[in-house]
């Protein structure tokens, strides 16, 4: 006798919708064609994404019979594939706005670096490197990448600029903490806002230019736990900075 499955919400399904949907861009994000390059979401169509969210569904569940989610329940949340779409953008734009590594482990560092007695440099550059790092092989980030060619339309810009404001809050956070725990202030006439700006901004150059296949993006000092990006950063930081 099969058994009864307990029903999901609306909110429910348009979660397991958004994660289906953020695995199959994701595997898209390594799709050459023309097609995947021009448009990184309009390859992603509902009918797939019900099947990879049923699979995800079933999957949890330990059961392959479990009923399939529809397309017909999923109109009932976006009423066009239009709709679906520019959530999913917001989705993506969300997501990628949490700073890697999270902050309360980038305040936890820095705590941890003054204690025993990194200079801020160093624990700048640590947390920096994993910022890098992560940015160049994350998928979602190189599919972000590509919207910013169609932000002529007033949704693509509304969520890239989401999600600028976005990690620009949290990085500012971030940013004050290390300022407070090594007793720095940022340089009049500029803002802590200025400086993350401005950080963020350098690094998206030279992940781009990771990802492209750039050369020359070593540390100039041989220094294995170091780059480039971070010896910039670390160079903008000191300017914008001075001690309190």
């Amino acid at each position: 006798m099969r058994r009864r499955l307990p029903r999901r919400s609306p909110e429910e399904t348009r979660a397991l919708m958004l994660e289906a949907a953020t695995k199959l861009v994701c595997a898209g994000a390594s799709d050459t064609s023309e097609e995947a390059v021009s448009a990184a979401l309009a390859h992603i169509r509902v009918k797939r994404v019900t099947e990879e969210a049923t699979r995800i569904m079933r999957e949890r569940l330990g059961d392959d019979t479990a009923p399939a989610i529809t397309t017909g329940s999923i109109y009932q949340i976006w009423p066009a594939q239009a709709d679906f779409q520019a959530d999913l953008l917001f989705h993506l734009t969300s997501r990628q706005a949490e700073l890697v590594p999270g902050l309360p482990e980038s305040i936890r560092r820095f705590k941890e670096a003054v204690d025993s007695g990194t200079t801020w440099q160093e624990a700048l550059n640590d947390v920096l490197t994993d910022n890098h790092e992560n940015h160049r092989v994350d998928p979602v980030y190189r599919v972000l990448l590509g919207f910013y060619a169609s932000a002529a339309n007033p949704r693509v810009r509304e969520a890239l600029g989401h999600y600028g404001e976005s990690f620009t809050e949290v990085a500012c956070e971030a940013y004050q903490a290390l300022l407070d725990a090594y007793g720095l202030r940022v340089r009049a006439p500029y803002t802590v806002e200025h400086l993350a700006t401005t950080i963020a901004a350098l690094l998206d150059g030279f992940h781009m230019r990771w990802i492209a296949g750039h050369p020359n993006l070593e540390d100039p000092e041989g220094d294995d736990r170091w780059s480039l990006a971070t010896r910039a950063a670390v160079t903008v930081f000191d300017q914008f900075t001075e001690p309190a």
